[in-house]
């Protein structure tokens, strides 16, 4: 089966496939932001295991979501919605926009725990913080308008088996 043949007989429209994909990419652009910022990276880009090397948990999660089988779309949904609740809590307590923007303009963590570190490219840019912060917002945007289009998905699906 194709992807988009795969796509269509998941039980989603076409603005949540766009959502679920925009998040895919939005995910990608941020995860890169933090391996280059290094403070709040992890393993397999650090020796240690962090909270981000969990998050990449979301690359399966969204992937389930938008290519996994309709039966199972409750359970799609689920992992849709805590994925987008853990990333819109990481993204508020335990990396915050200013923490993210700091990084870049700075070239210095705000994070405690690792203080003394410094960006990848060990560079002062406002713009790249900027950046981060933008991507990292439009990411949380994106996650719960996707999170909101499926639920939405859901019911309808619900009330035509019901009906």
């Amino acid at each position: 089966m194709t992807l988009t043949k795969r796509m269509r007989s998941s039980g989603l429209d076409r603005t949540t496939v766009a959502l679920l994909l925009a998040s895919l990419v939005l995910a990608l652009l941020h995860h890169t932001d933090h391996v280059l910022r290094v403070d709040h990276s992890g393993w397999p880009f650090r020796s240690e295991v962090t909270d981000f090397t969990f998050s990449l948990l979301a690359y399966p999660m969204i992937l389930f979501a938008l290519l996994g089988p309709r039966r199972l779309f409750g359970l799609r949904l689920l992992l849709l919605v805590l994925g987008t609740t853990f990333t819109l809590y990481a993204h508020t307590a335990v990396e915050s926009p200013v923490m993210q923007f700091a990084m870049w303009a700075e070239n210095r963590s705000l994070d405690p725990h690792a203080a003394g570190l410094h960006n990848a490219l060990d560079v002062r840019s406002p713009t790249l913080g900027g950046v981060a912060v933008v991507v990292s917002m439009a990411l949380n945007v994106t996650a719960v308008a996707a999170t909101g289009s499926m639920l939405w998905q859901y019911l309808r699906l619900r009330r035509n088996q019901a009906g």
